[in-house]
This record gives C-alpha cells, structure tokens and sequence, in this order.
C-alpha cells in the first residue's frame, strides 16, 4: 500500500497537497457569502409564506366587511395603538407557533434532495393538523364565533397551505440555479473501481442541478488505480481526475480535504471495507452516498432518496424526525420517574437483601460507552460476588460469579432496575442497544470496523436484540449477528416499533428469561 502510494506521486492527475486542496473546495462560496444549507432557503421562504398568508387572513377577516369582530382592539380605528399591539402579539405567537411545528415534524431537513410531492403533501398534512390545533384554541377562547371560527380557518389553512407549499417550490428553484451556476457547490471525493467511477463521473456532470464538485478519485486497490491512471483521454463530462489514493487513504484524506460527500461505484465491493469507510465518514461528519446495487450492503443503515439526475443512496440518513426525538426521549423520562419513585418500597428490600446475603454494596457500577461514543457510569443492584467484576465478559449459565439472591433478580431482570436513574439522566434509553464496557467495544471494533455505528442512538435497559437473543456470548460471529439485531432497529426505530419491545420485554421478565 504505501509502496504503491509513493509509486503515483509524481503523477501528472496527482492532486495538490490536502492543504491547498482543502482551501480551493469552499473557495467560491466563501468569496460570494452564498448560504449552502438548504434549511436557510426553506426558513426564508416559510417566512414570506407566513406573511402572505396572514396578510390575506386579516384582509378577509378585518377589512373585507364579510366577518364581524367583537374583539376591541379591532374595532379601533386601524392606526390605533392598541390595534397594534395585538396584531404584533398575535403575529409572534403564530410565527412561533409555526416554526417549531415545522421543525418538529422535520420540514427542516435537506428536502431539495427528495421528491417535490412528497414535501408538499407533507406540508398539508402539517399545516391541516396545526389549523385543527389553531381552531380548537380559538373555539374555547370565544365559543359564541363558532360558527365564523370553522370557516375563517379553512380560509387561512388554504392561504397559509398554498403560500407555503409555492415558497417551497421557489425555494427549489433558486437552489437549483445557483447550483447550476456553480455558486453553491459541494466538493465531493468519488470513490470506487475505474470503469465504474468513470460512469458515475458522467453521471454528475450531467446533473450540476444538485452541485457536487468532484475534487478527485479514490480506486478500490492498485490494479484499479492503474487503469484509472492509463484511461483514454478526457472528453468534455469524463474528464480525468486526480487519484488522491486507495480505499486505505481514506481516513487521511476527509480531514484534511474536508469534502461534503463521498460518492461511491465500485464493480467488486469490499463489504467490510465500505462499512469501515462508513463509520469513517460519520466520525468526520461527511455524508457517504453509494450506487443503487450495493444497498444490500448497508441493510440496516440507509435510506433512499431521490437526487436529481442522479441515483443514488445516502448512507445514515436521520431516521427520526425532532417530534419523535423529543417523544422518545420524554417517554423515557415519564417511565423512568413513574418506575423509579412507584418502586421506591421494593427496590429498597432488594437492596437491603443484597447487602446481607453478601459483603460488598448494594449497587454495582461500571463504565459502558454510550452515544457517540461517549463513555458513562451504569448502574445495576449487585448480582455478583465482590470483585467479580474484575474479568470481563458475559454471564455464562450457572455462572459461579453469580450470588444466589443475584441469580433471581437476574432471572428477572431486577438487577437492572437502577439503571432507570441513568435513563433519566439521558445517557441511556428505555429501548436501545446493550452498552458495552470500553474493553469489549475495543476488541468488536478491530475484528468488526463498523461495530461503532450502533452508538448513532442512546443504549438501552432492553431492546430487539435483548427479546430476539436467549444465550449470550462474545464471539465474533454472535457480535455481528448482535448488529444484524442493532442495525434494524436503527433504521426502523419508531415509537410503535419502542412499545412493541417494551411489551415484549415486559412477558420475557414474567417468564423469567434472563440470564443467570
């Protein structure tokens, strides 16, 4: 590898040192101030609509004579101060109203990338249920104006749902030319076998709609980057690019470049090698897109999307919404109290037993790596002798570590219940992956390299693996069917999928399936 590396130095497609490189990718937005993030096109644009919309609403329901008002700062003359005051009230209420509805439901997400159709009838769908909202308010606020309320808030979701859904089209429209233009841009790494990154080299200069630069190539091996180096002369959309290195370059090459995405082809795929890239990718906060065909290799951990011209496949999109963030992450909170302060009688005559069957502490505690990897302290009731703690590994069947009260709560899960007090201080979740100890994530990751990527959620007191999975072990082949486990939940994590488990886990523990 570093044999072969030296070999094209002196290449005449070898690229700039990283540091200019890396200087001459943001070179033109930076010049021209030019806001490359899509979410701020759609924010301005939602701001217009927002004042169009309400601009047409107080015409119709003030100054249109059609609706009568019993509300006394309307009835003033239209200069009026007070008339003033409660329209700027009432103007910041709904703005804010609006903006955290949307946010929440995930309209603030990178739709230029997705199917127009299905931002709009999203949009809908938001703007209907929020109006509902609006209208219930407004009915318990003054129940005689029932009957104008019902009809003035189908006038304004109309005008509030149409001037939304055409800014978000001009919004599109404008990204789109300024990308065409090549004023926002976004340098991308291609990355693959030569024939195949040839085809996909075309592929974006055909597509300058969604505004990837291409900075240079990264072959899957050295036979490949010899031909990429031998290839016939550039034509005008299959130019020759720089060869930056190998797959094993990788790690060296997104620090210092910084590119927005790696756009993968390749006609042989490593499978262990382009997850590695994966979790590479996401540790520099890089987006990885692949080629349709080789979907099977991230089951678990993509989602597909719709690229203008282009088809392709992001690798770790966002799965949840912020709405169902935050519902996930109360939901833990309410059955973490409810659980913590209702046991409160209970979990203190466990801990009481504990602490006489054997000498030592009630709790146990130990260092689990968490989300992001970000280690944190886990606690459980003791179910082992002290200082068993000292070898790591799982609990074998008849585990001689083990006490005999500490056989019964592990048989029935009790000895988990303190970490309901680390799920309520948000380093684990009611559903979610197994932490694992720092020693053991070391060992998976080195045999596994993208073992990592199950730290993209919280860690769970239970989850799919833990309701799917009845031994236990520590081999290399169970670890990697433990991510099969993982990686699906990953990517169907829901609120109905979180309450599934939950039930589940709640009849494993009647049954008492732990392991002990």
């Amino acid at each position: 590898m570093t044999t072969f590396s030296q070999s094209f130095t002196s290449s005449p497609f070898q690229a700039p040192q990283p540091a200019s490189g890396a200087e001459s990718v943001g070179r033109l937005p930076d010049r021209l101030h030019v806001p490359r993030s899509p979410r701020w096109y759609q924010f301005l644009f939602d701001v217009l609509a927002f004042a169009v919309s309400f601009a047409v609403y107080y015409a119709l329901r003030f100054l249109s004579g059609l609706f009568t008002t019993s509300t006394e700062a309307f009835t003033q003359p239209f200069v009026s101060d007070e008339r003033i005051a409660a329209m700027i009230g009432i103007v910041v209420a709904l703005f804010i109203y609006w903006a955290l509805l949307f946010w929440f439901a995930g309209l603030y997400e990178d739709w230029y990338v997705r199917s127009p159709f299905d931002e709009f009838f999203t949009v809908v769908r938001i703007t209907f249920v929020g109006c509902c909202i609006l209208g219930v308010v407004i009915f318990l606020d003054d129940l005689s104006s029932a009957q104008n309320s019902r009809l003035l808030i189908l006038l304004y979701w109309i005008a509030f749902c149409g001037s939304i859904s055409l800014g978000r089209i001009v919004a599109r429209s404008v990204q789109r030319t300024l990308r065409t233009r090549g004023i926002i841009s976004f340098p991308a790494l291609l990355v693959g076998s030569a024939e195949n990154v040839r085809t996909l080299l075309a592929s974006v200069r055909q597509a300058p709609a969604f505004g990837f630069q291409p900075v240079g190539v990264v072959m899957s091996g050295a036979d490949e980057a010899e031909k990429w180096r031998s290839q016939t002369l550039p034509t005008a959309h299959n130019e020759h690019l720089p060869l930056l290195g190998l797959f094993n370059d990788i790690s060296t090459l997104l620090p210092s470049l910084k590119p927005n995405a790696l756009l993968v082809s390749t006609a042989t795929p490593d499978h262990e090698e382009l997850l590695r890239m994966a979790n590479v990718c996401e540790e520099h906060d890089v987006t990885m897109k692949i080629v349709p065909d080789l979907y099977e290799i991230f089951s678990g951990q993509t989602r597909a999307q719709h690229i203008y011209g282009i088809a392709l496949i992001e690798v770790s999109a966002e799965i949840m919404t912020p709405w169902q963030r935050v519902i996930k992450r109360l939901t833990d909170i309410v059955l973490s109290l409810i659980g913590l302060v209702l046991g409160l009688p209970l979990w203190a005559l466990i801990a009481l037993i504990v602490r006489l069957e054997t000498p030592g502490g009630a709790f146990y505690s130990q260092i689990r790596i968490g989300r992001y990897g970000v280690p944190f302290r886990i606690w459980k009731f003791r179910s082992m002798y002290n200082g068993s703690d000292k070898t790591t590994g799982f609990t074998q069947v008849n585990d001689a570590r083990v006490t005999s009260f500490g056989r019964f709560i592990r048989k029935t899960h009790l000895d988990e219940i303190p970490q309901l007090w680390n799920i309520l201080k948000g380093d684990m979740s009611i559903v979610g992956p197994r932490p694992e100890v720092p020693k053991l994530v070391e060992k998976f990751t080195e045999a596994i390299p993208y073992y990592p990527r199950r730290h993209k959620v919280r860690p769970g007191l239970t989850g799919w693996w833990q309701i799917n999975v009845h031994n236990y072990g520590d081999s290399i082949d169970e670890i990697r069917g433990r991510l099969a486990h993982d990686f699906y939940y990953i990517e169907n994590i829901s609120f109905r999928l979180d309450l599934e488990i939950i039930i589940r886990t709640a009849v494993k523990v009647l049954k008492g399936h732990g392991q002990a």
